[in-house]
């Protein structure tokens, strides 16, 4: 499998039925084209340089060269890597996007400052260890008080709100309070339990 940079969170049971679901890998040779994508450039931990998808309707299309047909169409993921942005040839084989199968990300599409909204412990949040790092995070809980919708807040100068992002239950919280956060970086981490990916729209 790839080596993935991403920590992931590992959910009893369901990791090994979605492990195998992490790329779309080219079924043929042809031209590629792809519609609405918006990328973000990325380090990783390790210094390379990545293009992430930061848009939701990015579609792709194969097309074979001596016929002009379409030969295969996929959507491009929100959160993936893309490993054909600017080509315009492929072969089969070849990966054109990857991503973290263990988990989905709410990523930021803004440069700026973290505001939490409604983000309480014991009321919409618990402290977990993760098992791996031993670090301290913040898990969104389900909230028996319906007013308090959790939120983060990107924002610019005084406290001028740029976009804000809800938080499902079950996501866990990557930034600080007060940090800075630039264009791409993940925001929250939600598990992926097999057979459902939540749809996370930022509002």
């Amino acid at each position: 499998g790839t080596q993935l940079t991403l920590r992931t969170f590992h959910v009893g049971g369901t990791a090994s039925n979605i492990a195998d679901e992490n790329s779309i890998i080219a079924k043929y040779d042809g031209k590629i084209e792809i519609e609405g994508l918006r990328t973000v450039s990325k380090k990783d931990a390790d210094g390379v340089v990545k293009e992430i998808v930061i848009g939701r309707a990015a579609e792709m299309r194969v097309i074979d060269e001596e016929s002009g047909a379409i030969v295969n169409t996929n959507n491009i993921p929100y959160g993936s890597e893309i490993l054909v942005k600017g080509k315009r040839k492929i072969k089969k084989g070849d990966v054109i996007c990857r991503w973290d199968p263990y988990n989905a990300v709410i990523l930021s599409e803004m440069d700026g400052k973290v505001a939490f909204d409604n983000i309480e412990e014991g009321i919409t949040y618990r402290q977990e260890i993760d098992e791996q790092t031993g670090f301290e995070e913040k898990v969104i809980i389900e909230t028996k008080d319906k007013k308090k919708n959790p939120m983060i807040r990107i924002v610019a100068g005084k406290d001028e709100t740029l976009r804000t992002y809800n938080l499902p239950v079950t996501a866990h919280i990557m930034v600080k309070e007060g940090a800075k956060i630039g264009q791409g970086d993940i925001i929250a981490k939600i598990p992926r339990v097999a057979g459902k990916t939540g749809d996370i729209t930022g509002g």
